[in-house]
This record gives C-alpha cells, structure tokens and sequence, in this order.
C-alpha cells in the first residue's frame, strides 16, 4: 500500500527531467531532474516505507540519494545527487549518473522503468522506451478510500498536493551518438525530446495515455562500438504482439565469488521455556530461535533467496534440539518470529550497498538446566537462474474475479477461494500459481497470486487490459517464510478493464551456492 501512496503523494506535484545521453562506445550519462512541492522528510519516510517485501524495489523518479544508489548501482555507475529546498517547501533532486557499459544501463532500474530497448539492425541504432511517469499520472485519479488503508488523512497536506495535478511535467530527452534520422518526439540534430504537461492535455486520461506512449528514434550506426542486448520488455508491445518465443539467456555468475562474499550475521538467540503451574496442559510448547540475516553485495544479490536449512542443534550434554521435520519447524518459525524485512534495511545496509535478507532458525530449547548451547549449523541457499522465457496467460482475470471497493463499502468480505491459472509453460518450470483476490479502487487494481514451486521464480509481470494495451505494472513478492510457496503481489496503476491478460517472466533452475551458518558455544543466561 505504501508505493500507492507515495505515487499518489508525487502524482499532484512533480516536475522531471530525464536526460539520456548515449555515446559510440556504449558508454553515457544521466541528467535526472525532480521538482516536486512534497517535503524531503514526507518522501524519505514513505520511500523507506515502500522497500518492504521482496522484490520491493524504486519507483521511477528516484527522488532521494539512497533511492538513486538504488536505481543506479554502484559497480556500474558513478551517481552524484544533490537536494535542494524551494521556496514553496518543495525538493529539487539533480542526480548525475555515468555509465561506461550499455548493456549495464540496460540492466539497471532505470533501463526497467524506461523499458529501454537498443538496437542495431539494417545499417541503423533503434532505441525505443517509456517516459516512466504513467502509472503516477493514472495514480492523480485515486480519490479518498480509507476502507482500504489509502485514506488520505493518514498523511497531514496529501489532499493539497493531490490539488496540484496541472503541475505534472514530464521531459524525456534521448541523445544518440548520431544525427537523428527519424524519431516520433521533436528532433534537434542528435537530440529527440518528448515533453508531456498536464496543463496542456485535454484531462487525466489523455496526459495519462500520453505518458504511456513508446518513444522511438533512429540514427545511423556508423562508427558504433557497442553491442546492446537488451532484456526482455514486456510492456513495449501489446499482448497479441508479445512473443512466447522469446527467451533469454542468464548471467553467468562467479560462485567462488559469491561464496566469499555472503555472510551469515547473527542477530540474536530468543529461549522459550513454559512450564504448566496450572496442570491443564494449555502452556504453548517450549521453542528456541536463531535471528540473523544473510549479507552479500547488492551486485551479487540472487534471483531467488532459499528457505534457511536447520541441519544440527545440540546443546551441551549433547542431547538433539532439531525439529522431527520441517513442518514443526515452519510452524516454530511463525509462532514466534517477528523478524521482518523492514528490520534488515538499516542505514548500514545502505551505507555499505549490502543485501541483507532475514531468517529464522528455530528448534526446541534445552532444559531448564542446560547453561550452553553447543553447536547451531545450517546453511541458506543463495538461487541463481540460468534465464528467462516469457509466459502468457490469455484472459487470466475475468471481471468476475474482480471486487471493486467502492460497491463493497456496504458491507461483505473479500473473496478469497483460490482459483487456479492453468499454464503449460508454468508446470514446465515447476510452478504452480493461484489467484487469491483481486482488487479495484478507483487508483489502483490489486492482484494477491500464490506461487508454488522451489526450482523456478517469476522475475516480472506485465498486465494487459481487454483491448491488449500494457498498463504499469509492479511486482512485489511478500515473504511468508516459506521459499517454495509465497504470495506475490502484482499491482497495476489504474483500472483496466477486464478480461485482463497477464504477462510474466520466468526463470528456471540455474547455479545455486550455499551459504554455511555455524555457531558454537552459546552461553545462555539464567
């Protein structure tokens, strides 16, 4: 809920200007620049709010240094940022990002929120891309819907700021190495431009569609010396024009690397004993847990993180602490835990460019008269996929299945009855999805999936109205503690109309590394 509503907060007063410039070489620079009436302090808590969840990553524009750092990476990018106070109470953000590979800044979150395309075919470079600003113009539609946990009273002036839609501005500029020989944005020599302003679009819809157009240019290839390959792009096309055929292929990794580079830290080591004064039997089981977290460089981050392995828990006198199976274990670890992802992203993390992600060991606890725990090991399984191929489900999401908020105020509940997306390409990698609910309100439609399947994971989604147009859409995966079946949340701005056709990007079975987690000799205090 939280991206929502920082979409929602920017929507009424942002101004960009996002200048890309591409040399010969493949090497370029950014000129990103963010005019918006909210206060830094009112961006800062809700981007730090909105990193929740896997997967929950930046929205397009970056809007504070540690956002930038996010969407440019450090090892493919120099960035300066600077922030500066308006008169009205407003932020300016200039951001400056270098880059000496084109083929990083295709990978990077700005490639992704662009959907940056380069291309190099019949004596000419094709470079095709998004403005980004879209889904927060979509998003200036939202009105007050508190049942939802999106009232805007929850965040003291996001009315006035929503007021201020006519200021919305969007400039997207694309430099190429050449003089331009066709584009559909004005064109200056080397230069296209393609400049969106609220105040000059009929309403929200159309500065909204105007946003959502692709952008094109050309130039001539002579002298290049780059080879892009872009990433798949599943919103520069309709649903009809999207190939099934398409695949691609995964990075290759270092694991020597990586198995050198990630750490277990631990955090801490809670001891529940119980003992039953009433004699009735109703004292919850007595339980141990191990909370740390694993850290690796965000560039070596995985696809997928694993489900932490208990495989040894001794106390002192020797006696086994493990769980008989993994089910006792889970159901330990969602008992007691309270260990959240929001906990692991501390100033540290961001200070240093580290991933941290969170995990539980639990086990029984040693006797009343047990003063050490001799021995924790287990490991955490880092998953690198070996590529992605896309999969399309074909009016996945009837209009039935979808409950529009505003007609649900007078009472019931959401439905929940999982119903299952077939997919033969789904079952071929291992994975099994369900819809949970599906939600509209008058910003935003909510789809809650439930995804089965250890050896594969979905790194991308698109969702395409009754008509086939992509709308912007987000992908988060919520971490319910169990690697092989989790709940993802697709979120897409607006409300498409249904039946709604989905998109996704998966990826199969690759290189794994594991990472050890080893304690001995814990003393435990009486």
């Amino acid at each position: 809920m939280i991206l929502g509503i920082l979409m929602l907060a920017l929507c009424g007063c942002i101004k960009v200007k996002d200048e890309l410039t591409i040399n010969a070489d493949g090497s370029g620079k950014i000129y990103l620049e963010t005019q918006s009436k909210m206060p830094a302090e009112m961006i800062d808590g809700l981007t730090a709010q909105s990193r929740g969840g896997e997967g929950g990553g930046v929205i397009y524009p970056p809007t504070s240094e540690a956002e930038a750092k996010k969407f440019f990476p450090e090892k493919d990018f120099t960035v300066t940022v600077k922030e500066q106070k308006t008169g009205d109470g407003g932020t300016t953000t200039v951001i400056e990002a270098g880059f000496k590979d084109i083929n990083a800044l295709l990978a990077s979150p700005y490639g992704h929120a662009h959907q940056l395309s380069l291309k190099i075919a019949d004596g000419a470079l094709v470079v095709r891309g998004i403005s980004g600003l879209e889904a927060t113009a979509r998003m200036a539609e939202m009105k007050d819907d508190s049942s939802m946990g999106m009232g805007m009273g929850m965040m003291p002036g996001l009315t006035d700021l929503q007021k201020q839609t006519n200021d919305m501005r969007s400039e997207f500029r694309l430099t190429l190495p050449n003089a331009i020989t066709s584009a559909n944005g004005t064109q200056t020599g080397k230069t296209s431009a393609w400049i969106v302003e609220r105040a000059k679009c009929k309403d929200a819809a159309d500065f909204a569609q105007q946003l959502g157009m692709i952008a094109e240019v050309k130039c001539s290839a002579d002298g290049l010396k780059m080879s892009p390959v872009t990433p798949i792009r599943l919103a520069l096309s309709t649903f009809a024009g999207l190939s099934a055929d398409v695949t691609e292929a995964g990075t290759s990794v270092d694991t020597n690397k990586i198995a050198a580079a990630a750490k277990f830290v631990p955090y801490g080591l809670s001891i529940t004993r119980s003992l039953d004064l009433s004699g009735e039997g109703n004292t919850e089981e007595s339980s141990a847990k191990l909370i740390g977290a694993v850290t690796i460089p965000r560039e070596l981050a995985p696809k997928k993180w694993g489900q932490p392995e208990l495989t040894e828990a001794r106390d002192a006198k020797g006696n086994d602490l493990k769980p008989g199976d993994a089910d006792e274990a889970r159901n330990m670890i969602m008992r007691y835990s309270n260990m959240s992802r929001e906990d692991s992203d501390d100033e540290e993390s961001a200070t240093n460019n580290l991933e941290k992600h969170p995990i539980t060991l639990a086990f029984h606890s040693p006797d009343w008269k047990i003063n050490e725990i001799a021995r924790i090991k287990g490991s955490m399984r880092l998953q690198y996929f070996g590529g992605s191929q896309v999969i399309k489900l074909t009016n996945a999401i009837p209009a039935k299945w979808i409950m529009d908020v505003s007609k649900m105020m007078g009472g019931g509940g959401f439905d929940t009855t999982e119903k299952s997306l077939e997919s033969a390409p789904l079952k071929a990698l291992g994975l099994e999805m369900s819809v949970q609910t599906c939600i509209a309100q008058t910003g935003m439609t909510m789809l809650m999936l439930q995804v089965k399947g250890g050896e594969a994971a979905l790194t991308d989604a698109q969702v395409f109205d009754a008509d086939g147009k992509p709308w912007p859409t987000y992908l988060q995966f919520l971490n319910y503690g169990n690697a092989d079946s989790g709940v993802c949340q697709v979120m897409v701005t607006g409300k498409p109309k249904a039946p709604l056709s989905l998109a996704f990007l998966a990826s199969g079975s690759g290189t794994s590394v594991d990472v050890p987690i080893l304690m001995e000799h814990i003393p435990l205090s009486k």
